[in-house]
């Protein structure tokens, strides 16, 4: 750009010099030409008028070697002929002829310049000469002799060596118009250099602007249209560098949103084409990078964009709406989606929203379990109460012993519907964090001989054995309350449901890193299908034997909040060759010693 810029200031220059030099050239050598020729024509024309005295000054008769000899004086110049004619036609004398050939030169007579001069006027004329070959510039003039005779003095020139001398003046004349036309190129490019210097300066920092991200600023010098320029460019820059600042920001921000959100974000053009995806759906989709390109076919299944209103055989057609399914998506670890999917409005294409909501369906199955569990556990005690106090209210009352086995039922009935609504207040409050928590240190030997002292009775009615394998000077971090009831329940549910002349055994296994309290008994064991369920919300191995037993299935589901509300774990683990072992993780045992 800046090549052609200084092509377009130096040609005119350029026009203008070679329009001047032809101009002043073709005046030049018209003027000097016109001027050469006059002043040879008025030399010609004093050789002839000097000729014309001398002639006329000479001796009379006049003899043509003395003419000659006066001929040859005045045509000393090479260039300039002279010749003597007389009246009656015969060379008297010529500059340059002599002898035999001035005798035989003739027929100037009739020659126009000669026959003017003959007049009494002075003859000019370009001629073919007899005596020469070429064309000739010629002068006459009439001489009058004193003592009678007279004549003509012819001067003449040849038209070649005033050519030549035409010639020679022209290419001086070209020569220096070339030198002047060579200068003003070399200074009109010097200037232009100068001129153009500050703004080839401007435009390769401009280009430095368009390709960088920070632009550097001009060096704003003086204060001519340039540096008005150079300024201007910085204010451009300034704001570019605002423009990409604010842009980058508000990227940046919309791209934490995106990562940040929970629900899975894919954005498609007009062509189904995926055009953004953010982490939730890569993890979603179990994708390990963004399919950007790809259609978004390969990666949610066909029937789900159908469902979602989607044209797979035309690219270009949208849903109309927003519109929603749900579908599972299979894998090792098989989840629920739900795919939301919204038409853009600004720009041809649609976002798909993607929500996890295999968690959202899993508590709303146990939340329907629990319903109906709640419902089914109910029932059964009131029922029996019911029952109980209508068969009062008829005749029964006036039967004592039927009376006090009705009262009894309907006592047990309600002790029983006492303690589902006690535990499952408890789980409530576990549930909503409002289970007062008092964590101290705990000394385990004596907190276990207390659960052993009130689950011995039912022991030794079954014949079990209790066995407590815990040394003596070993405390734990814990809640008390909390500890006590996860220890009821493993060594009671044990009791429950081994057979008579079983054992129990409570124990601390572990390293220092990790310890666990475990009651391990000898009975038949849980199958192995129920290992995963054991710790939910009225789930029972055999509903009807423990219903039989008064359990309300929901003690280990109590037993897993209380561990985390401390902070543990709990499990179960099968024995082998049979048997069950419940555990309960306990943090920070240390040893003490015990007088």
């Amino acid at each position: 750009m800046i090549f052609g810029i200084r092509i377009r200031y130096i040609l005119p220059f350029l026009l203008l010099t070679v329009v001047a030099v032809a101009v002043v050239g073709f005046y030049l050598e018209e003027t000097l030409g016109e001027w050469l020729n006059g002043h040879i024509t008025a030399e010609l024309r004093r050789f002839a008028q000097v000729g014309r005295t001398l002639i006329e000054a000479e001796a009379w008769p006049l003899d043509r070697e003395n003419v000659d000899r006066l001929a040859n004086r005045l045509g000393q110049d090479p260039a300039v002929r002279i010749t003597f004619i007389a009246a009656n036609g015969r060379v008297l004398g010529d500059s340059q002829e002599d002898g035999t050939a001035l005798q035989g030169m003739g027929g100037y007579a009739s020659m126009p310049e000669v026959q003017e001069a003959m007049e009494g006027s002075p003859g000019e004329e370009t001629s073919e000469a007899t005596v020469s070959t070429h064309s000739m510039l010629v002068i006459a003039v009439p001489f009058n002799h004193p003592q009678g005779g007279h004549g003509v003095v012819r001067a003449a020139i040849s038209l070649a060596d005033l050519s030549l001398l035409h010639t020679h003046l022209r290419g001086l004349l070209y020569g220096a118009g070339l030198l002047f036309l060579l200068f003003g190129l070399s200074l009109s490019n010097l200037s232009a250099q100068w001129v153009f210097r500050p703004l080839r300066y401007v435009v390769e920092q401009a280009h430095g602007m368009a390709k960088t991200v920070h632009a550097p600023r001009i060096d704003v010098r003086g204060d001519d249209a340039m540096a008005g320029l150079a300024d201007s460019l910085n204010l451009l820059a300034a704001e570019k560098d605002q423009t990409l600042a604010r842009l980058s920001a508000e990227q940046s921000r919309m791209a934490t949103v995106l990562h940040s959100m929970g629900e899975g974000v894919i954005a498609v053009d007009e062509q189904h084409a995926i055009t953004l995806m953010n982490r939730s759906a890569m993890e979603l989709l179990r994708l390990s990078q963004p399919w950007d390109g790809k259609p978004l076919v390969t990666v949610l299944p066909a029937q789900v964009l159908e469902d979602l209103g989607l044209d797979l055989e035309l690219a270009d057609r949208e849903p109309l709406d927003a519109s929603t399914t749900e579908f599972e998506l299979e894998g090792p670890t098989p989840r629920r989606l739900v795919a939301v999917m919204t038409p853009l409005h600004e720009r041809q294409g649609h976002v798909v929203v993607l929500r996890d909501v295999t968690e959202k369906r899993r508590l709303d199955s146990i939340r329907r379990d629990f319903v109906a569990n709640v419902s089914h556990e109910l029932r059964t005690p009131v029922s029996v109460i019911q029952a109980n106090a209508q068969t009062l209210l008829g005749n029964a009352m006036e039967d004592p012993a039927y009376r006090r086995v009705l009262a009894t039922a309907m006592e047990r009935n309600a002790n029983r519907l006492a303690r589902i609504i006690a535990d499952l207040l408890d789980l409530s409050r576990l549930e909503a964090d409002q289970f007062p928590m008092d964590m101290e240190r705990l000394a385990l030997l004596p907190l276990v001989q207390d659960v052993m002292d009130l689950i011995r009775a039912s022991a030794v009615e079954k014949e079990i054995s209790l066995h407590i394998d815990l040394p003596a000077g070993v405390s734990i971090w814990a809640d008390a309350e909390a500890m006590r009831r996860i220890l009821i329940n493993f060594v009671d549910n044990a009791v429950k449901y081994i057979p008579p002349n079983s054992s129990i055994r409570v124990r601390l296994n572990g390293s220092v890193n990790c310890y666990r309290l475990e009651v391990l008994d000898d009975g038949p064991g849980i199958a192995p299908q129920h290992v995963d369920r054991l710790f939910e919300r009225f789930y029972r191995v055999d509903s009807g034997r423990t219903r039989k037993m008064g359990g309300t299935g929901l003690g280990l589901s109590i037993v897993k909040h209380l561990a985390e509300k401390m902070g543990e774990s709990v499990g179960m683990e099968a024995v082998l060759p049979h048997g069950t072992l419940f555990w309960v993780t306990v943090s920070q045992v240390e040893h003490f010693s015990v007088v």
